[in-house]
């Protein structure tokens, strides 16, 4: 009878911990799209709330730095616009991988939110692929992800 017990207890903490585990795995969305380039693409790429609608890629360069200009990046950029529909603040990261043809990693550059985006605000946000970047024009296809914190 102990055992049994013991046993039950055993799944229900299994069954809770299985649980806990994709209620955090469902905070991270990803998909794959092609590349176009000078256009808008849309996405819907949402979770709890939070979602990028639309990106587009830019094929002139931009330049991004720290305070004062510190550290900065140039190179190719790409602009999102991300909507939070949800009744509570909240903060996120974005990440983005181009590949080729081929399926080689040509660049990839990630994003994150100075803050909180309050319910019903909208940001549009950029993304300079840095340094490496040479066959930015060759990309095929790219990977986004949107992840909330």
């Amino acid at each position: 009878m102990k055992e049994k017990r013991i046993l039950l207890i055993v799944l229900i903490l299994s069954i809770a911990l299985v649980s806990a585990i994709n209620a955090h795995a469902q905070r991270n969305v990803t998909q794959t799209h092609t590349f176009v380039i000078e256009k808008w693409t849309t996405l819907n790429l949402a979770i709890e709330g939070i979602s990028i609608k639309e990106i587009r890629f830019f094929s002139d360069t931009k330049t991004t730095g720290g305070p004062f200009g510190i550290n900065p990046t140039r190179g190719p950029y790409l602009k999102f616009i991300i909507y939070n529909d949800s009744y509570h603040e909240i903060d996120y990261g974005v990440a983005i991988a181009l590949f080729d043809k081929k399926h080689k990693l040509i660049t990839a550059s990630s994003f994150a939110h100075p803050g909180d985006l309050d319910p019903g605000e909208r940001y549009e946000g950029t993304i300079v692929f840095g340094p490496v970047n040479r066959r930015y024009h060759e990309t095929s296809y790219f990977k986004i992800a949107l992840e909330i914190y």
